[in-house]
Parts: structure tokens; sequence; C-alpha cells
């Protein structure tokens, strides 16, 4: 954990506004700060319960600074009663009496003029879940009015050139790199025939080396061929602390290196790649040991890569394994800023038309948030097992879709032929394995 750095010696004015809402419960509160030196800076605090239950409720808090840039910050306020504050992502939560006081956490530390960190709480509550009193940044209490707005005229909203848009004209790009590839140069007859549908089909890269400078060698190297080809990769980028929770695909980079780790993965990315994040981290989220600040590392990375170029989709799982609420709730955890939507079915078998409705449940919890699925091996749905089921089939071929639904596109994320791990008389995970990549072509309906 990286040590906290607060700006104690400068006299400050701060502004503070929070506002609830969810289970039909609306209220606010405004209130400023001054001190005798009428100091220009200023912050603003925004507080909105996002769901409410029995007992409980989770919300999300956001901090604007209005003032100088500063690094570091701590926001402490007195819950209502009968509430406590038990559990927040991308912020460290203490205590000091009666107050709860959350600070950065490093990465998210730094403000600029006009600058916001945002992090997301759950409490306890004995009743509707109130509006918390007596916000304060960095130990200056919010009292008083709020400042008079603004008098000049209020810019005209425009479209906001960065945030990710319709996909387009997208053609995806086919990898001659691949284990496929070369399995089907060196096959003949039938087998030549059958391995030739998944060879010559668009597929993921997975970015899985835990050194960076080798990661990003291998990802400048495959983006730089898409781009010479005028296609578009896709990346699966793979190295979250903590990843499969220690199982068949076990590893990742230390908590400490993972930004880095992104950032130099970033810097090799030529083009506009589409990226899915992680896939099972937020499925797994909070299921083992070794995660670190995971919702944390999760939005710093969907940042870096946003800014990159890249057209990110936060993978969330698939049908069976998350309620659709949950999904949404921990998507919004992480934060919509930087993702183009969210991934489904990575690496499982799950129908289309399963996986599409899922996809839509979810999205509706997130305000119409597009949604990509994986129809690698998914042809004959699952027989509920995960690691080298037999008797599956490839499914859809690779497509952008554009039929009013929130679905972006069809990928081949997984790497069909490629093991799943030591499970089912398969290899070790990311093998090639030709008798099930074999049996997955023969069964597929094309």
């Amino acid at each position: 954990m990286r040590t906290q750095r607060r700006t104690t010696t400068r006299v400050a004015a701060l502004t503070a506004a929070a506002l609830v809402g969810g289970a039909g419960l609306t209220a606010g509160v405004s209130a400023l700060a001054t001190s005798a030196a009428e100091a220009t800076t200023a912050c603003e605090v925004k507080h909105a319960v996002t769901s409410a239950w029995d007992g409980g409720f989770q919300a999300d808090v956001t901090v604007t600074n209005l003032g100088d840039a500063r690094t570091g910050w701590d926001v402490a306020w007195e819950p209502a009663a009968g509430e406590s504050v038990t559990q927040v992502w991308n912020g460290r939560l203490t205590r000091d009496g009666a107050q709860v006081r959350v600070a950065d956490v490093g990465w998210n530390g730094t403000l600029a003029t006009g600058g916001s960190a945002s992090f997301g709480l759950v409490g306890t509550s004995t009743s509707t879940p109130v509006v918390p009193a007596g916000f304060s940044l960095d130990g200056v209490p919010c009292t008083g009015d709020a400042p008079s707005p603004d008098p000049s005229p209020t810019p005209t909203p425009t479209d906001d050139p960065d945030q990710p848009g319709e996909p387009g004209d997208v053609t995806f790009f086919v990898d001659e790199g691949t284990q496929a590839w070369e399995a089907w140069q060196a096959a003949a007859g039938t087998d030549r025939a059958l391995l030739e549908k998944i060879a010559t089909t668009p597929q993921a890269s997975w970015v899985t080396d835990a050194d960076a400078a080798d990661a990003r060698a291998g990802v400048a190297e495959y983006t730089a061929r898409a781009a010479a080809a005028g296609e578009t990769p896709l990346l699966a980028v793979y190295a979250i602390p903590g990843r499969d929770c220690g199982s068949h695909s076990g590893g990742g980079t230390d908590e400490a290196a993972y930004r880095a780790w992104v950032q130099e993965v970033a810097t090799g990315m030529v083009g506009e790649p589409w990226v899915v994040l992680e896939p099972d981290a937020l499925p797994q989220l909070g299921s083992c040991d070794g995660q670190g600040d995971r919702v944390g590392m999760l939005a710093d990375a969907a940042r870096i890569l946003d800014e990159a170029g890249a057209r990110v989709y936060l993978d969330v799982g698939h049908s069976a394994w998350l309620p659709a609420g949950e999904a949404a709730s921990r998507v919004r955890q992480v934060g919509l800023d930087h993702v183009a939507g969210f991934a489904l079915n990575v690496s499982n078998y799950r129908t289309t038309a399963e996986s599409r409705a899922y996809g839509e449940e979810v999205s509706a919890q997130l305000d119409g948030l597009p949604f990509v699925v994986d129809t690698s091996r998914n042809g004959n749905g699952s027989n509920g097992e995960w690691c080298n089921p037999r008797g599956r089939a490839l499914g859809e071929r690779p497509t952008v879709v554009d039929d009013a639904t929130h679905l972006d596109a069809l990928l081949w994320v997984k790497l069909p032929g490629e093991s799943d791990g030591a499970c089912n008389g398969g290899p070790a995970a990311g093998a090639w394995w030709q008798e099930i990549a074999l049996e997955l072509a023969r069964n597929a309906a094309w």
C-alpha cells in the first residue's frame, strides 16, 4: 500500500454537494468552508446511493477538485444514525471516532484542477439510507452555504470525442502466427480442411507475459501487422494479480507492478485495437487472496488502455455465473468512463442466444452499455463443464453487429484448439490440442 500524501499546510475553501438517489429517494446538501485568508481553492463531493436492501446499501462517491492541483486526498464525514460503512474500493477506509475517512490509494491521488476521483462503498443501515453530513476534505470542514453560481452563460454541451461510439465498419485481423495456423499448414486431407475453419478466422491475441517489456514487444508486433493489413486487432489482456485464483491459468503480475505493466503494454499498441480486459477478474472478485485493490487496478487499466486508443470491453463472465444485477454492480464499481462495453462468455460455451439475453439484462442496468460475446466454442452450447468439455462445436464467426440491440459484436476471444488446462485429458492451459480442435471444427454448423 502506498504512503498517503496529504495537503495540510494550505488553507482552503471547500464546497461540498451530496446527492443521494435510489429506491425513489432523492436529497441533497451543499456547504462552503472559507478560511480567514479567503483562499480560492474548493472541492465538490457527490454521494449517490446506487442500490439499497433490507439492512444495507451501496453508494458511489465522487470528489472533484475545483481549486489548485493537489496530490493526495482524504475525505471524511459522519454517517447518519444507524449507518456504518463496511467496505470501500478505489480508496482506503479508516475511522476517526464517529467519522468515516476514505483516502486515495496512490494511483488515484493526483487531482488536477477540475479533476475527479471516485470510490465506492457498501454499508449497513437500520432504515432508508440518508445523506451523509459534515463532509470534509483534508481536514477542512464544510459549513455554510454553497457559492453563487457563475452568471456567465453555460456552454452548449457537445459530444465528447474521447467517448467510444458505434463500432462502425470493422474487419478483424487474421493472425498467421497462431498455433492453429501452424497446425493447418502442417495438416493434410480432411484434417486440413477442418483446421482451416479455425486458422482463417479472426481471433484474439492473449497478452499474458508478466515481463512488461516482452508483453509490450508482442503487442507491438501483433498490432503493427494488423495495421499493415488494414484490419482491427483483438487483444485479451490477462495479467491481473491473483489471476484465475491460482487455477490452471494462474499467475499474473505482482500487485505493485500491474499499473506499470499495463502502461508498458499500452505504449506498444499500434492503431485502435479492441481489448477484452482481464477475463474472469470481476466474476472472481474477492474469491481468493492476492488480488489487491482489484477494482482499482481494473479501473486504472481501462483508463490507460482507453487513453492509448483501445476500445475496451471489461469482462464480466458468462450468463450462468453472476446474476445480472451483480454483474452490473461490479462494472459500475470499476466505472463506465473508460470502457466501450463489457464482454461475455470468454472461454465458455453458453449459446449466443442465452448470452445475448443476459447481456441485455446487464446492459439495461448500465444505461445501455454495449457488450460483446465470445462465440468461439459455443456452437453446441454448454454441458455444464468449463474445462475441456467434449462434444462442443465452433460457434458463429466474428462479426460486428448493427441491429438496434446493445450487442456490438460476436468475437472469438478464446483460441479454439488451445487447452483450458490439464483436465479431461487435455495438456496444460494454452497448449495446442489437435484432437479437440478437430472435434470443435467437425461439430460446427458451417
